[in-house]
């Protein structure tokens, strides 16, 4: 599908999905916050890091309508109104931002418990870190039903109606209960992570109301082909519905749901733009200096610390790289950025302490006194910054275990200015091997395999990583052809017509 990359396209193609209604987002994380700045002693207005805020805010910008999220910042609470609501952006309000309060049990519940101790290790093929608490649940049901009164609280000042498009894994439920008081609305949501195969959704207590939550859209979105069948197959069993295998849809409660793979992607201007200013060069030059070994090689990571992202995998990979092959010593660095998460979920704790025992292990047993093999640096980059680290890297390594997309090697690929030749060492199981063509693919369980697709990495012509290149960039896409897609299907079905299959749909079929 190859399309114009502007929001005034999206604009118009959203308008031709939703007609007049009123646009609304709903997702556990705000587009804005309002904090206390200490240093200016004044509220600031900051964006969180997200790539699909990124790219969803303009669109918000240029359509009107809601967004409704979490108010997470310090000083929320003092720029709203009666309603909740706050007019963004700060410098020329064009939408609404609606915002929900969690307490300290919400967040415990709903956010540690229920989303990323019960849904995010089932989805990430991870049964026996799941926690099964009561608790939990009725939590993440109660927060669930609080996101759509307020969906339904907008929608009442709709007179066209509204179109709702609900965000991950935190808000299952929500649909059904809009579409219970609201049968005239149309709904979507997109699932950001994997979904389990039937054997693990079965560890689901209340499997049967989290498919009913989603089947309640008009559409449900995942990433890969095999995600959609995974979530069909969940529907036949569990639910006992008829599926239309062929057209990927169920119709229950008189109403038809489509269910389609839209791979999302990332907006590669942001990091273009980065690696081709003025003063880049130079920049990227200092942080060779800094990591790479004179004359050497430097690769880089970035990752969440968690630990569907193999990053243990990836030190002892890199480990044995060091041990099998000594001539590689000295000759190449690797920088990981660890970006801390979850803090206080006991197997967060535990990977956290033990990532750093490991790059002590591997820099105590081959570092010399000019030479540190692995530098762990745990912070979160904006993006201009994460663009030159990419830059100045030979390679990349992605070692996910099961990862829905992951959107860094599409980062990656996106800051290799033009002359360079980055490699990317992408792990099979990450979503994004389904889609890119021209990543060396490695098996993040096969250690000693890893370490020889490392060295042959290193090693590599430089007319083979150039060729390598020229297919991953050939095989992207950007953000906005995957929202253009996204208002395509979700226009037909909104209208009761066979959405298209998505072109995605055309990948490695499983069934």
């Amino acid at each position: 599908m190859t399309v114009a990359t502007g929001t005034p396209d999206l604009s118009a193609a959203l308008r031709r999905a939703i007609g007049e209604r009123r646009f609304m987002i709903v997702s556990n994380r705000e587009p804005y916050e309002h904090r206390w700045d200490e240093t200016r002693e004044e509220i600031v207005v900051g964006r969180p890091p997200g790539g699909l805020i990124s790219a969803l805010d303009p669109l918000m910008q240029a359509v009107g309508g809601s967004w409704i999220a979490w108010g997470s910042g310090d000083r929320d609470r003092e720029v709203v109104d009666e309603r909740q609501s706050v007019q963004v952006p700060p410098e020329d309000p064009s939408y609404t931002l609606h915002r929900l309060w969690l307490n300290e049990q919400d967040l415990h519940h709903y956010y540690y418990g229920y989303s990323n101790q019960f849904l995010w290790p089932l989805c990430h093929l991870r049964p026996a870190l799941t926690r099964i608490r009561s608790r939990y649940w009725e939590r993440y049901a109660a927060v669930n039903l609080r996101f759509a009164e307020a969906v339904l609280d907008e929608a009442e000042r709709a007179p066209a109606g509204a179109a709702v498009w609900f965000q991950d894994y935190h808000l299952a439920l929500a649909p059904a209960m809009v579409r219970a008081r609201r049968p005239d609305l149309t709904l979507a949501h997109f699932w950001h992570i994997p979904f389990p195969p039937l054997e693990l959704f079965r560890v689901a207590t209340h499997g049967a109301e989290l498919l009913r939550g989603l089947l309640a859209c008009d559409l449900v979105g995942f990433h890969l082909p095999l995600f959609c069948d995974n979530f069909l197959r969940s529907v036949e069993s569990v639910l006992g519905i008829p599926v239309d295998w062929q057209q990927r849809a169920v119709v229950i409660d008189g109403r038809r749901c489509h269910v389609r793979a839209l791979p999302i992607s990332i907006d590669p201007e942001i990091f273009r733009s980065a690696v081709l200013a003025p003063d880049a060069a130079a920049r990227v030059e200092r942080l060779r200096t800094r990591y790479a070994p004179a004359g050497g090689q430097m690769g880089i990571g970035v990752d969440r610390i968690d630990y569907s992202k193999g990053l243990e995998e990836k030190l002892k990979a890199l480990e044995l790289t060091w041990e099998t092959y000594p001539e590689l010593r000295e000759r190449f660095t690797y920088v990981q950025i660890a970006v801390p998460s979850r803090a206080g979920i006991e197997a967060y704790d535990w990977l956290n302490e033990k990532i750093e025992r490991m790059t002590w292990t591997i820099n105590d047993r081959f570092g010399t006194g000019t030479w540190r093999p692995v530098h762990l640096l745990k912070e979160s980059l904006p993006a201009d910054r994460l663009a030159l680290h990419y830059r100045a890297a030979d390679f990349a390594i992605i070692s996910s275990l099961q990862d829905g997309m992951n959107l860094v090697a599409k980062e990656f690929i996106a800051s290799q200015a033009p002359g360079s030749a980055g490699v990317l060492i992408l792990s099979k199981f990450a979503g994004a091997a389904e889609e890119l063509d021209g990543a060396v693919e490695v098996n993040p369980f096969d250690p000693e395999g890893m370490a020889a697709q490392i060295r042959d990495a290193l090693t590599m012509p430089e007319s083979e990583r150039r060729e390598r290149l020229d297919r991953l960039r050939a095989s992207m896409r950007t953000i906005q052809e995957w929202m253009l897609e996204v208002f395509e299907v979700w226009g037909a079905a909104a209208r009761g017509e066979d959405a298209p299959l998505s072109g995605a749909d055309g990948w490695r079929r499983t069934r």
